[in-house]
């Protein structure tokens, strides 16, 4: 086993280069991840391992922001909390919003969140060699999990 330590938004990057990238509004396809590639059935394994341990870092992550909202934000009558990106809101006759001001809450949840994202935590995988992906061709680039190949 090798381990490196990633910042946590990292793993968010990492999570999409393993698994690919959906729009959430639409559904469309970003990137299709490396785990869509033909890889050889043990490369894909210790892929799919490590993509379980990203995955369920990426679900502790975002507890954590989870948390940031509800520390930072406000709760409504049907129990959902948000903070709004702005404040002082003013709108035209048709509901448009023609000006507003910064909300200072949400300033300081999206502070404390980039904080959060910037800690680094250890992750450990099993060694993958350059060769292992000697057969992929690709046009996306995978630069946080190009850090966890081994070149020989």
């Amino acid at each position: 086993m090798s381990s490196i330590k990633l910042k946590l938004h990292e793993y968010y990057s990492l999570d999409s280069e393993i698994n690919g990238l959906k729009n959430p509004q639409t559904g469309e396809v970003i990137t299709e991840g490396l785990l869509a590639e033909k890889l050889g059935l043990v490369t894909k394994y210790w892929l799919t391992d490590l993509s379980k341990k990203v995955t369920e870092e990426k679900t502790a992550i975002e507890t954590m922001k989870t948390d940031l909202i509800k520390k930072h934000g406000t709760e409504d009558e049907d129990g959902n909390i948000s903070i709004p990106m702005w404040v002082d809101e003013e709108k035209d006759e048709e509901g448009n919003i023609i000006s507003a001001k910064p909300n200072p809450t949400f300033i300081k949840f999206q502070e404390e969140f980039n904080a959060l994202l910037q800690e680094e935590k250890e992750l450990e995988y099993h060694e993958f060699k350059l060769d292992d992906f000697k057969s992929v061709e690709t046009s996306d680039n995978y630069a946080v999990f190009y850090k966890l190949i081994q070149i020989d």
